[in-house]
């Protein structure tokens, strides 16, 4: 009975917030705390892809969700993007029956790191995808390692069935499948893994000459072994601590992909993926609708944990073919006539923010960046701002980024930060009213507009932005 009551109530709470645009996580908590083990109770699908990393969950949820749509399968998924217990409780509540039957045929969670074990103790997922781990959200994870170990935990709880896809550039994300201790002086692995990655020649030969690969980052995160902690050696880095890694001292190293992107051409968003299967080779084509190294792990990684699903890789390259997010990562928009492209990267997450600027810097477009903290995060109070001395603000110092605008709040500690940065002083301006951004980009300056901000200011950025004075 309780059962029954905590399904009602998740539906008529969940219809109710949609109709006042709130309501992802408030139905779920509503009821859990009705029918505490409920989500224990639900029959799920025989498909459970779960998703979790630091980066990349919404929408990697999405690029999966779209190729199992596409073939044939119905789908229920955390689209808003609410991924702690009570989001996911959410979720399975108000798409079950009355009788506690979740009728999709396949379910996407994307989870966060430090929910995941406690939503893996009652929802059993199939697979994992864990997307990369690194700095983020300090004053609320910690350290990256850490974040790990809850992974670790987590794909404990989930039972030894489930099928892992893991990044193989990702040391951190790599070592989920060691034992945490060596053996004998030896790494010992503990689970086979469906592998994904970026290999060298798709960057170096995709990128144009005068385009960072962000690895000139103020920290070396990736510099010691996450198993022995000895000093490991790169062959090369993608970007950040992604790379061929090898510690010497214990044999830690990169597993060689069963999903590699070969080339990724930034012009045209082409990108090649080799499939590397035990007796046999062979490579998918799609395109990506705005071409980044992001986009391409992003993409890969959604292939490869579909197939786990039995999904064929070219099917789901099809599906995948161009296919612009709707989850609100990326927003054109228009101010005074001229475009613009908004991407949320997720502040005190200095590798989010790198990736979209590397992003603007490639379009090789004279354009006007502009930088908006006017909050830090919609989860929790915080104005902790150190994490933007990590960010590689230097990658806009190139020609064809015309104009600089900064604005919030927060936009003393941003001018502290770009003053000590290589971009030039001349092309930079501050604005800390959101309401005045649009008079001052008519007036003050030229080209293309990209904007980065968070998700807890994206609303306010839109609309200080859209239409016509």
């Amino acid at each position: 009975m309780k059962l029954f009551i905590s399904i009602i109530v998740c539906k008529v709470l969940y219809f109710v917030g949609r109709l006042i645009g709130k309501g992802s996580s408030l139905p779920g908590q509503v009821a859990l705390r009705i029918c505490p083990n409920a989500l224990a109770l639900i029959r799920l699908p025989k498909v459970v892809i779960a998703i979790t990393g630091s980066n990349g969950k919404t929408s990697t949820a999405e690029l999966v969700t779209r190729s199992l749509e596409s073939d044939g399968r119905s789908v229920g998924w955390n689209r808003e993007g609410s991924n702690q217990t009570e989001g996911v409780a959410t979720l399975i509540l108000r798409i079950s029956s009355l009788a506690g039957i979740v009728k999709k045929d396949a379910l996407v969670l994307e989870c966060d790191e430090r929910y995941a074990k406690k939503i893996f103790e009652n929802v059993k997922p199939t697979a994992l995808l864990v997307t990369n781990l690194c700095r983020d959200q300090l004053t609320r994870n910690g350290h990256y390692e850490f974040i790990g170990n809850c992974i670790r935990d987590a794909i404990n709880a989930a039972g030894k069935d489930i099928k892992l896809v893991l990044n193989a550039d990702d040391p951190y994300v790599s070592a989920l499948a060691y034992a945490e201790q060596l053996c004998d002086g030896k790494i010992r692995l503990l689970r086979e893994a469906m592998w994904f990655g970026v290999g060298r020649d798709s960057v170096i030969k995709g990128k144009s000459d005068n385009t960072p690969l962000a690895n000139n980052y103020i920290y070396d995160d990736g510099a010691f072994c996450p198993i022995c902690k000895s000093k490991m050696t790169y062959e090369y880095r993608v970007a950040g601590h992604y790379g061929n890694y090898l510690c010497n001292a214990c044999g830690f190293a990169r597993q060689k992909p069963n999903f590699e992107v070969v080339k990724i051409d930034y012009k045209s968003g082409d990108i090649s993926i080799n499939i590397n299967t035990s007796n046999k080779s062979s490579a998918v084509e799609t395109v990506l609708a705005l071409p980044s190294l992001v986009g391409a792990y992003n993409t890969t990684s959604a292939i490869a944990v579909a197939q786990t699903a039995g999904v064929v890789a070219e099917d789901s390259a099809k599906a995948l073919y161009n296919y612009e997010l709707k989850g609100g990562r990326t927003i054109r928009f228009s101010a005074n006539g001229r475009d613009g492209v908004l991407l949320i990267a997720k502040h005190e997450n200095s590798f989010a923010y790198d990736q979209s600027l590397i992003w603007i810097a490639r379009q090789e477009k004279a354009c006007t960046v502009v930088i908006m903290v006017d909050s830090i995060s919609r989860k929790y109070y915080t104005s902790e701002t150190s994490w933007l001395w990590d960010i590689s603000f230097d990658i806009l110092e190139g020609e064809n980024v015309k104009d600089v605008v900064l604005v919030g709040k927060y936009i003393t500690e941003l001018s502290m930060r770009f003053a000590l940065s290589s971009v030039n002083q001349k092309k930079i301006s501050y604005i800390y009213e959101p309401s005045d951004l649009k008079t001052h980009l008519r007036k003050n300056t030229n080209g293309e507009i990209y904007a980065i901000t968070c998700f807890a200011d994206k609303a306010k950025l839109i609309h200080s932005l859209e239409g016509d004075d």
